[in-house]
């Protein structure tokens, strides 16, 4: 450590020398055009208008609701357009690097379709529409939208189930043949639909559209294909300035209920002998409520079932619907028979007065078991019975002659709506967590479970509307990173930290993530989906206050080099609320005992391999501890050993600690288990402390309190000997320091002042390069001591500590690369707008990117696939991309100068064995003999060279060469000739 000490003093002196050659640089390259921040401009694609409505294609031949059939060809047409989108990144540099298309995102806030046959279930994500098998829960295939466009709702065709028609959020409506994978027909609307109902009228089919905008409009929607292009009509029916949550279609149009945030608007058609589209005229009748209005569904019962007498003319036939409405207090209303109900009401008005009534002054049933808001509610087909759902994770069948519930609970996550499929067999149910299953109706049992990426999901409208109106932590909370890490023996599977349930009409800021999910690259599915702190799934979520339990949340997780093992890291700190008794009028002082109070733990799992779950093996509670305070240290950074089982934290408590396994001995056998594996306990193995202060000037006197760390980042070298630990304090007055830690002997080798890591957000090591992104990306080399560059970033709308865990670094062993993910705000009269990512690859010999690439979204984790080049990203939309290089010309590795040492070595310049300009004469002396033509001639066996050498260690020669030079010389020297006699 005085070692350590001392080559830190020597190196201060010159740091503010580096540091201002780093300035020239950044200035340098800035001027070069080297700035992080590369957009390229996107390639525009034409649309075609209306009246150039492509030809419909021939209907497919196969029978309806036939199983899909591969293509014969390489891909689909709707592959083929996921490919080619996919080359039309925003990107920019050499062109030898690629971004694939997106896997994941969470589905669409609308119902799942059945096909009739019920053998597939219709979802659909921002980019695509996708098709599951029923059978197997997996993904048979997509149908892509082209261009920027993202779908905002879909339905299938009323007079041909084989078609679904997708809306588009620029403006396009595309039907699409889901069996055979083809475009039929296209139309620009001009407008974004946030609801779409499909119905058939005289043969053909009517779209029925909510368009949002300054007003919410309902049109009517008559689109033709191939000759008819040109009579496509459209025929608005409703305009209201109420937000329209959602819309349903009766009896081929007859009627439509149309729901608000707090009234329902029922409308019928007059003048029902006309048929021509722009005859359609609506009759509205308003009904208000006290309470929001969250769901609804509209049921119409056959005039038999009533009245119980034979049924009359279809012309002397009156409607009855009946409509079950969900609100934001948990109550359902029933509202039976409700044309009759109006009817009523009519007959009893004066003229002149409001046709908007109170839902109350009706009296409907109310059936009220949730104690938050209702999330969906259907009715059964038979009429009988009532589904609902909502956030307590429990469905609940209402029976309604007897008005009594039946419980289904523990579904893992709020229900956000439930469908019933056409033969009644069934309920698709969404959860909010980003999955679908399909339940029978008869013993409740699932039979499909549609899994997608179920990680954090982050929206516009969740972004802080204000930029000074929350403090910047609050503001920046919902991107913190998302603990991501891939299995270095199989880069196709990705693991990640995902919340329990992400409802979307529930805002809460950043949520728990207890769960870790497993995901197949390869395949496109979740393999697996565990716990990994204590969690509410079967136990109460509710405080006996009514306040919300807050789970455990991961913050860390890494895989072993060998894939066996799993550390995880786990924080819970006590909400505000809970420590009331603690206030003494003193913020601080109360936040202070909060923090005091958080629990950590430090997690090592083991993989059973039958059963593809991570098995708990030892839980290391508070492995940064304080013990003057007796309070949890918070846990900065986890790293995995390269080399050997172990993993490494560094914490608040300025100790880098190492961790490793040692097998249960008793006396002196192996402690195995119920499988016959050895047992295993996970414990210390080394720490390192971090000089609280730098100053070595001062090292003598008094020290002073511990300075706080803002950050604190770890990196291990390819082989595993060598260690970085890079501190941020949280004064801004110190740049900060990086250890260059021996793991062998924990003993710190050298520190680096001459780096700024104020804003440090990444560190870590590739070959003989040190890499640490903070206020700008720095390349150090450790061999030669010697900044290699030094790259500016450039963040707008962001401040430079706001950005610390937004901004990631991921390096490639495999083709000697590394990568930095930088977020982008766009604000405008201080509101959000609009968020992106910009992501760019370097070399570190080389200065500057070598590609780019921008995406929509935030990056929320960022990592290496290891055995395989290029990286993984997982965005604020649970999109999963994999960069990778594209096949080029190849490229032997080019081996390292000769001057440079082949291994790196860490230790002091002023301890390198120092060389006399005799010695280095004579060396060059050698050197001419032994590569002269005329030594040649002369054959000198390796039995004299070892045996010349051997006799120069026993003497103690070594340190002449000039003896050396003589021996050698002389065996190389031509026998002279004597002469005759």
């Amino acid at each position: 450590m005085a070692d350590s000490t001392l080559q830190l003093k020597r190196k201060r002196e010159g740091a503010e020398a580096q540091r201002k050659k780093a300035k020239t640089q950044k200035k340098t390259e800035a001027g070069a055009g080297q700035d992080v921040e590369v957009v390229a401009t996107p390639v525009a694609k034409s649309i075609p208008k209306p009246k150039q409505t492509p030809k419909a294609t021939p209907k497919s031949k196969d029978a309806p609701n036939a199983t899909p059939k591969p293509s014969k060809t390489n891909g689909t047409s709707g592959e083929v357009a996921s490919k080619t989108k996919a080359k039309k990144q925003k990107s920019k540099g050499s062109g030898n690097w690629s971004v694939s298309s997106a896997q994941g995102g969470w589905f669409l806030p609308r119902d799942p379709v059945f096909s009739v046959d019920e053998k597939f279930i219709i979802l659909a994500t921002q980019k695509a529409l996708e098709i599951y098998a029923a059978d197997s829960s997996l993904l048979a295939y997509k149908l892509p939208v082209s261009g920027s466009g993202e779908v905002t709702a879909y339905a299938l065709s009323a007079t041909d189930s084989n078609r679904v028609y997708v809306a588009e959020s620029t403006g396009l409506i595309t039907l699409w043949d889901w069996v055979s994978r083809q475009k039929i027909g296209r139309w620009d609307i001009g407008a974004t639909v946030r609801n779409m109902t499909v119905v058939t009228h005289s043969g053909e089919d009517l779209v029925y559209c909510h368009e949002p905008g300054k007003s919410h409009i309902v049109n009517v929607h008559a689109l033709r294909t191939g000759a008819q292009a040109s009579t496509t009509e459209l025929k608005p029916i409703l305009k209201t300035s109420s937000t329209i949550l959602d819309i349903q279609v009766l009896l081929q149009g007859k009627f439509v209920v149309v729901a608000c945030g707090d009234s329902l608007m029922v409308g019928k058609r007059q003048k029902q002998s006309k048929t021509a589209v722009q005859d359609f005229e609506y009759v509205w009748r308003e009904l208000k409520f006290a309470q929001r209005v969250t769901t609804f569904n509209a049921y119409v019962r056959d005039p038999v079932e009533v009245s119980g007498k034979a049924a009359k003319p279809a012309q002397d036939q009156r409607d009855i619907i009946d409509i079950a409405i969900g609100d934001v207090s948990g109550v359902i209303l029933l509202f039976e028979d409700i044309l009759a109900t109006f009817a009523a009401i009519e007959s009893t008005q004066k003229a002149g007065k409001t046709k908007a009534d109170s839902a109350e002054s009706l009296r409907p049933k109310k059936l009220h078991w949730h104690r938050d808001a209702v999330g969906s509610v259907k009715w059964s087909l038979d009429g009988n019975y009532v589904i609902s759902g909502g956030d307590e994770t429990v469905i609940t069948i209402w029976q309604l002659a007897t008005g009594k519930p039946q419980h289904l609970p523990h579904l893992t996550a709020a229900i956000e709506s439930i469908v019933v499929s056409p033969s009644g067999s069934s309920y698709g149910v969404t959860l909010a967590n980003n999955s679908v299953i399909v339940l029978s109706t008869t013993e409740l049992e699932a039979k499909t479970n549609i899994v997608g990426i179920q990680s954090r999901r982050i929206e516009i409208e969740q972004l802080p509307k204000n930029a000074d109106a929350e403090s910047p932590p609050a503001s920046y909370e919902i991107f913190q990173p998302v603990p991501l890490t891939i299995n270095p023996m199989n880069p196709a599977e990705v693991m990640f930290s995902v919340p329990s349930s992400q409802p979307r009409h529930r805002s809460e800021g950043l949520r728990p993530e207890p769960y870790l999910q497993t995901y197949d690259l390869a395949n496109q599915h979740t393999t697996s989906k565990q716990a990994l702190t204590r969690n509410n799934a079967t136990d109460p979520n509710l405080t006996p206050e009514g306040r919300r339990i807050l789970e455990p949340t991961v913050t860390l997780a890494q895989v072993s080099h060998d894939g066996e093992w799993l550390a995880t890291v786990d924080e819970w700190t006590p909400p505000q609320a809970d420590i009331s008794y603690l206030d003494e009028g003193i913020p601080e002082f109360r936040e202070e005992e909060r923090t005091h109070r958080r629990e950590v733990y430090l997690k090592i799992w083991r993989r059973d391999v039958q059963s593809g779950q991570w098995k708990l093996e030892t839980r290391l509670d508070a492995p940064h501890f304080f013990q003057d305070i007796s309070a949890n240290g918070k846990v900065f950074d986890l790293i995995a050993d390269p080399t050997a089982p172990g993993f490494a934290t560094v914490g608040e408590d300025h100790f880098v600690r190492v961790w490793r396994p040692k097998t249960r001995l008793r006396d002196g056998l192996v402690v195995r288990g119920a499988e016959k594996q050895g047992l295993v306990t996970w414990s210390l193995d080394c720490s390192v402390e971090i000089s609280d202060k730098l100053d070595v000037l001062d090292a003598g006197a008094n020290a002073q309190q511990a300075l706080p760390l803002r950050n604190s980042r770890l990196a291990f070298s390819a082989d595993g000997s060598v260690m970085a630990a890079a501190i941020s304090w949280a004064s801004d007055e110190d740049p900060g320091v990086v250890h260059l830690i021996d793991a062998n002997t924990t003993a710190i080798q050298r520190s680096l002042t001459e780096v700024d890591v104020v804003a440090l957000s990444g560190l870590a090591i590739l070959d003989r390069h040190l890499i640490v992104v903070g206020d700008s990306i720095t390349v150090w080399d450790m061999v030669r001591d010697q900044l290699v560059y030094c790259v500016p970033i450039n963040t707008p709308g962001i401040d430079r500590f706001d950005r610390i865990p937004l901004v990631k670094l991921a390096t490639n062993e495999t083709d000697s690369t590394f990568a930095v993910s930088i977020p982008r705000f766009e604000n405008s009269n201080a509101r959000f707008q609009r968020a992106s990512s910009t992501i760019q690859v370097f070399k570190p010999q080389q200065a500057g990117a070598l590609w780019s690439t921008k995406n929509s979204t935030i990056n929320l984790a960022f990592a290496s696939r290891h055995s395989e080049r290029g990286y993984v990203t997982l965005d604020s939309a649970a999109n999963i991309r994999v960069i990778t290089p594209t096949s080029g010309t190849v490229q032997l590795p080019t081996p390292p100068p000769e001057e440079m040492p082949q291994q790196t070595s860490y230790t002091q310049a002023e301890d390198v064995m120092d060389v006399e300009d005799d010695d280095i004469l004579v060396l060059s002396a050698i050197d001419d003999v032994l590569n002269s033509e005329e030594s040649d001639a002369v054959v000198v066996k390796p039995e004299q060279l070892q045996q010349m050498f051997e006799e120069s260690g026993q003497s103690h020669a070594t340190g002449s060469l000039s003896a050396l030079l003589s021996a050698v010389i002389a065996l190389h020297q031509k026998p002279t000739s004597l002469p005759l006699r």
